[in-house]
């Protein structure tokens, strides 16, 4: 990374708007970027956005052409009458500094190019330059370059936006190419460009659940999951899945155990046509119910294992080597979204989170469940709302102080965290009170986590620095989309109602609104 000299480091993009705002333009920015229908728009939308949130002069987007290994110039604005020379522009990879980023795989800002002996020069008035470049994989799609003309006009912050666009802009550009290769072997392929923009859903869970919709109409006689590393990077866990047996969710697979564990450790792809024919019955963790064949993809993402795609079915021999290959072309781009989608999380969950347990904030809850609702409705899906509430909290806090009430409340979001699915929704909608959004659940598996979660809740020991003798509990309230409120309001209103009847009740306990009579309100 090129850093300038000690200098004026520009305008920092917060010094007209609050921070939030900025990281909202980010965010509807990076999304707009897979809307577009064509190569050009997606690289005009870039400049365009890049133009918004960071306020430069001049612009290009510089791709490296596959067969010559040349840069050439495929979108520029602020050049005026200059244009038409700017586009006509080749350039090898190591010349400029836009060669040098691509080169060196790098962002580099310099403050004052006539310092700078990388600098080719254009403009007699240019004065600070950036170039960013576009990475997808372990390929470098372009370069973003931008000039000003002002000395030391870009900051790291600005760096850090430009990446962020960069690399929402790389994914399009591989999307894009890859389309025109794959539509003349398969049809069914249509599928990558969408899987493309599924990480427009925002949050990862939705952008998991986006991805397999789209490979179970690759696949249709398959039921497909995405298992991702956990923190530890020794387990796989189930982030989403279809057709998988309730307990499956909740499964976490050792590296190196069974078909997935082995494709984890190996990095390489495992099939099996036949899983009654395997030597050992070790050998497969059970996941779809009959399950007879199954194949496991890795994914990765620069390089790095993050997870492993996997898909079953109940026919013996059902993926043939046109599946596989599909597969695998699939994972490499899911692999990708949800680096991106991860990303894009990082970078947005400072406006949506609850300080203290980390957890969604209130307002972006709301906002979660009316798409949830408007999906669920739209897809005939099941969804379940679990109002939660912490009992007799307040004793907690007036006999041994909020410094420890604020430890139970972050032990409890780590609970939280570990006994729903990464798809699932949790967030901190008051005190003491949270709310957790179960996304395309039945009622069997929704009633399921609800009892995991409490009698969790009621098995949770305080150690940390010195143990809490705190015995707590938590009242939940279920409610099922359509069954007990076919909107929001009504769904929230019938999950605190069945909250309310868990207190009446004697606390510690699971409560269906739909077991509620009509006469029962709180």
């Amino acid at each position: 990374m090129n850093h300038d000299p000690a200098a004026p480091e520009g305008i920092d993009p917060a010094t007209d708007d609050s921070t939030s705002a900025t990281l909202d333009a980010l965010f509807e920015g990076t999304r707009a970027l897979g809307v577009h229908e064509s190569l050009e728009e997606l690289l005009a939308e870039v400049l365009g956005r890049a133009r918004q949130l960071i306020g430069f002069d001049r612009g290009a987007v510089l791709l490296v052409d596959e067969e010559t290994g040349l840069l050439t110039v495929e979108q520029a604005v602020g050049y005026g009458e200059r244009i038409v020379e700017i586009l006509a522009i080749e350039r090898p990879m190591g010349e400029g500094l836009a060669g040098w980023a691509a080169e060196h795989r790098k962002a580099i800002r310099v403050g004052d190019v006539s310092q700078d002996s990388r600098y080719v020069a254009g403009r007699e008035s240019t004065s600070s330059n950036m170039a960013v470049p576009l990475i997808v994989g372990n390929r470098v799609a372009g370069v973003i370059a931008v000039e000003s003309e002002r000395l030391f006009a870009f900051t790291p912050e600005h760096e850090k936006i430009l990446t962020v666009l960069g690399t929402q802009a790389a994914l399009g550009i591989l999307a894009f190419r890859s389309q025109t290769q794959l539509r003349l072997r398969i049809d069914q392929l249509s599928a990558l460009y969408r899987i493309s923009k599924a990480g427009e859903a925002g949050a990862l869970g939705a952008t998991l659940n986006s991805m397999l919709e789209i490979t179970s109409e690759v696949l249709p006689q398959g039921q497909c999951a995405i298992l991702l590393l956990d923190e530890s990077g020794q387990h796989l866990r189930v982030a989403a899945g279809q057709g998988y047996q309730s307990s499956v969710r909740f499964l976490e697979i050792p590296i190196g155990q069974g078909i997935t564990g082995r494709c984890a450790m190996s990095r390489e792809t495992q099939v099996v046509d036949d899983i009654e024919r395997l030597e050992s019955a070790e050998e497969y963790i059970p996941g779809v119910p009959g399950a007879r064949s199954e194949v496991a993809v890795p994914l990765i993402a620069d390089g790095h294992l993050i997870g492993v795609f996997n898909a079953e079915s109940v026919q013996p021999r059902a993926f043939s080597e046109e599946h596989i290959q599909t597969l695998t072309v699939i994972a490499r781009q899911v692999a990708e979204v949800i680096r991106s989608a991860q990303l894009l999380e990082t970078t947005h969950r400072l406006a949506v989170t609850d300080a203290l347990t980390g957890l969604f904030n209130r307002r972006h809850f709301n906002q979660q469940l009316e798409d949830n609702v408007r999906r669920a409705t739209r897809y005939d899906e099941p969804l379940a709302l679990i109002f939660l509430d912490l009992d007799h909290f307040k004793f907690v806090n007036d006999k041994f102080g909020h410094q420890a009430g604020d430890r139970c409340l972050q032990a409890l979001a780590e609970t939280l965290r570990e006994s729903v699915r990464d798809s699932d929704q949790i967030a901190r909608i008051g005190g003491e009170e949270f709310a957790i959004l179960l996304i395309r659940a039945d009622r069997d598996l929704a009633v399921s986590i609800a009892e995991r979660v409490r009698s969790r809740i009621d098995d949770l020991v305080l150690e940390e620095d010195a143990p809490l003798p705190v015995d707590l509990t938590a009242s939940l309230g279920l409610a099922f989309f359509r069954e007990d409120g076919d909107d929001p309001k009504s769904l929230m209103r019938s999950a605190d109602r069945a909250l309310y009847m868990a207190k009446r009740l004697g606390r510690n306990r699971v409560v269906l609104a739909a077991a509620l009579e009509d006469d029962l309100e709180p």
